[in-house]
């Protein structure tokens, strides 16, 4: 699997996660269950990826997979991004790849994801992310297929999220005064 594509997605907070899968299962929503997954995150001691609009990072779970997303455009309804991945059989030399090129900066993210699919939105998901810091959904597809989704679901009124989740995580720490960049499980 070798991908370029635009990826245009919004999050949102859940509280309720039953009810939340409970309307996609009535929308005939698919998904294989959930599994979990691990994103090791690179930069830069000078961040200077970010700085550019850049992040790189390396997933394993249901895949290994080498990600590069490029800032194409955001507001305040999506966040978009440019997008070129493809999958890889050893994430772990990989990793020793990039630290070589001087990406030291490691940032961890751990996360149970489940994906829904949609019969008659071939081109939509929607992810259910469970992370040391709350319940999310997103929903990635068309600008257009994400409104009658959000119709579908009765959200159109719901909070939009456009941030990523390490920016999520910031907020999350500030609020409490905590602090670390590590998004993971304890124990």
């Amino acid at each position: 699997m070798n991908k370029k594509y635009k990826e245009v997605e919004i999050k949102l907070a859940i509280e309720d996660i039953v009810s939340f899968e409970k309307k996609l299962q009535k929308l005939d929503g698919k998904n294989d269950g959930e599994f979990f997954q691990r994103t090791i995150r690179f930069e830069t001691p000078n961040d200077d990826l970010e700085k550019r609009g850049l992040f790189l990072r390396v997933r394993t779970g249901d895949k290994n997979i080498i990600t590069v997303k490029r800032k194409s455009k955001e507001d305040k309804n999506y966040k978009e991004r440019d997008e070129w991945e493809t999958e890889v059989d050893d994430p772990e030399t990989v990793v020793e790849i990039f630290k070589a090129l001087g990406y030291t900066k490691l940032l961890i993210m751990e996360k149970y994801r489940k994906t829904y699919t949609f019969s008659d939105f071939p081109d939509l998901t929607v992810t259910i992310d469970r992370l040391p810091f709350g319940h999310f959904a997103e929903i990635e597809g068309g600008e257009e297929d994400i409104e009658v989704m959000l119709e579908r679901l009765n959200l159109k009124t719901i909070e939009r999220i456009t941030d990523t989740y390490w920016g999520l995580h910031e907020q999350y720490n500030k609020e409490r005064g905590l602090s670390g960049e590590d998004i993971v499980f304890s124990g």
